[in-house]
Parts: structure tokens; sequence; C-alpha cells
């Protein structure tokens, strides 16, 4: 009988100290993995890609054109919006025109987006291959981190 408790007391001691070193292991592997994920975003991509003087001013100018051009875009889609919100507010609804807007909205949308690819284009035209290599590390990096962060793909 004591051969059979000690033997008992013993599987048992072995599963707890099993145990409790996974989760030590577990949580370690988790503050390493938290380390290593603020030290990359502790860094800014412009540090990373490494840019002279007059590439950090070239991508300036681009940033601040692109801006301009699709804040302006970005303001005509929600005003758009709006536009229709009321219009299914009214008695009788205006399907005609409610279609139309929703084609101006569909057409602006797609200019946002020729105007990124056109800034995308733009930057990587001024890069040497070194920085082109870091440049598409940095977007598939951030890609990874927004669809983690929001798993529903929305556009």
């Amino acid at each position: 009988m004591k051969k059979i408790l000690i033997a008992l007391l013993l599987l048992i001691s072995t599963n707890v100290v099993n145990h409790v070193y996974a989760q030590v292991r577990s949580d370690l592997r988790q503050r390493i993995g938290e380390i290593r994920k603020n030290n990359i975003d502790s860094q800014s991509p412009l540090s990373e890609l490494r840019l002279d003087e007059s590439q950090k001013q070239r991508l300036r100018s681009i940033n601040s054109m692109f801006d301009v051009l699709i804040s302006g875009l970005r303001k005509e889609v929600k005003r758009m919006k709006l536009e229709i919100e009321l219009e299914k507010l009214n008695d009788k609804v205006d399907v005609e025109k409610i279609n139309k807007l929703f084609d101006r909205i569909a057409q602006t949308q797609a200019s946002i987006w020729k105007e990124t690819f056109k800034k995308e284009q733009e930057i990587k035209s001024m890069l040497n291959e070194r920085q082109l290599i870091m440049h598409e590390k940095i977007i598939n990096r951030s890609f990874r981190n927004a669809k983690k962060a929001n798993p529903i793909n929305k556009r």
C-alpha cells in the first residue's frame, strides 16, 4: 500500500512540476516575443531605410503632395456618402440619383487607389536596391500587423 501511495505521489508531483515548467517556458517565450515586437516597432521605417538627405526631402514632398490630393478625394467620398444618406431619408427616394452617386464614389475610390499606386512607384524609383528590399520588408510587415489587428479584411 505504501508503495502505491508513494508511486501516486511521485506521479502527481511529476505532473505538477512538468506543468509549472511548461508554464514558465510559455511565459518566457511570450516575453521574448513582446521584446522583439517592441524592438521592431520602436524603429521608424525611415531609419530602417537609411535614406540620405536628398531622398528624405523627396519622400517628404511625395508624401505631402499625396496627402493633399488624397484628403480632397476622401472628403469628396464622405460628402457623396452623406448625400446618399440624405437622399435615403426623403419620402420619395430618387434611385437614379443614388446610383449616380455610387458610380461617382467608385470612380473617386479608383482614383485614390491609382494615386496610391503612383506614390508607391515614385518612392520605389528613388530607392537603391538595398533600400527597395527593406521597403518591401517594411510594407509586408505593416500589412501583416494590420491583418493581425483587423482579421476581417475591409476596403
